[in-house]
């Protein structure tokens, strides 16, 4: 497991940064809590499937989709004087999903890099 996803979620959730976003004040720590290890989780067991490139991408698509699904569920259950009980779950499960994603995404992005660092030689080849 690469510490610096797991160090930057943790940044997120202690910043409250979700919150900043659009999240509610009342669960928007939770919602990292709860998405992180999924997003973790989710990224190693498709690291066995796909290349990094490819979960970084999915990852990334992944996260604007839940970002979106978290903003219109927010707009609708503001609109509806919080009477539309599908676009509360809308708006909290889709930051759920956002904090799995982005999750994923920084662990994709950390395999990436580390990759690229594996191919890199530490010191330029000797002429022969």
């Amino acid at each position: 497991m690469k510490p610096l996803p797991l160090a930057l979620m943790a940044g997120i959730w202690l910043a409250d940064l979700t919150k900043v976003l659009g999240a509610h004040p009342w669960w928007s720590g939770k919602v990292v809590l709860i998405g992180a290890p999924i997003g973790l989780v989710l990224a190693v067991i498709l690291g066995t499937i796909l290349a990094p490139r490819w979960r970084a991408a999915l990852f990334a698509v992944a996260t604007l989709a839940a970002f979106w699904v978290a903003t219109t569920g927010k707009a609708g259950f503001a609109a509806s004087y919080a009477e539309d009980q599908f676009a509360g779950q809308m708006w909290y499960f889709g930051w759920i999903a956002t904090a799995a994603s982005l999750a994923g995404f920084l662990y994709a992005v950390a395999a990436l890099v580390d990759l690229r660092k594996a191919r890199t030689p530490l010191r330029p080849p000797s002429p022969s």
